[in-house]
C-alpha cells in the first residue's frame, strides 16, 4: 500500500525550515551531498500529538545507509518509511523528554556520522 501521507520535506541548506523558523546545524552539523550542496537537518512532516510536525530527519539513531540515502535524495523526494519512522521515535522520545525536535546549538554537530 502506498504511503500517501503528505510529507514536508526540506533537504537543501538554508536559513528557515518550511514552517518558518530558523534552522541550526542538526546532529552531524553541515554534511556535504553528491552534488556537492550540504544539509543539516532534511526537515519532514509527520504526525504527532494528531497534527502534522515539523521535524528532522537526520537524526542520530540513523545508520550509514540511512543518512547516505538522505543525502542522496533529490530535492522534493520523501526519505524512506524506516527513515521516517526511526526519525518520528526520536522526536518522540525528545518530546517525552521536554526537549526540542530539532538539535539545540550545545548538540550541533555533535553525533558522529556512523560507519555502518
Amino acid at each position: 500500500m502506498p504511503d500517501t501521507r503528505k510529507d514536508v520535506l526540506q533537504t537543501q541548506f538554508s536559513e528557515r525550515r518550511t514552517d518558518g523558523t530558523s534552522k541550526g546545524k542538526g546532529y552531524f552539523g553541515e554534511l556535504v551531498r553528491p552534488d556537492g550542496s550540504v544539509s543539516t537537518e532534511i526537515s519532514i512532516g509527520v504526525p504527532i500529538g494528531g497534527k502534522e510536525t515539523l521535524i528532522p530527519s537526520m537524526v542520530p539513531t540513523l545508520n550509514k545507509a540511512e543518512l547516505e540515502e538522505l543525502l542522496s535524495l533529490p530535492e522534493g523526494k520523501i526519505p524512506s518509511l524506516v527513515i521516517r519512522q526511526k526519525a518520528q521515535t526520536f522526536a518522540e522520545e525528545r518530546m517525552k523528554n521536554g526537549l526540542p525536535f530539532f538539535a539545540s546549538p550545545d548538540e550541533e554537530g555533535q553525533s558522529i556520522v556512523p560507519e555502518k
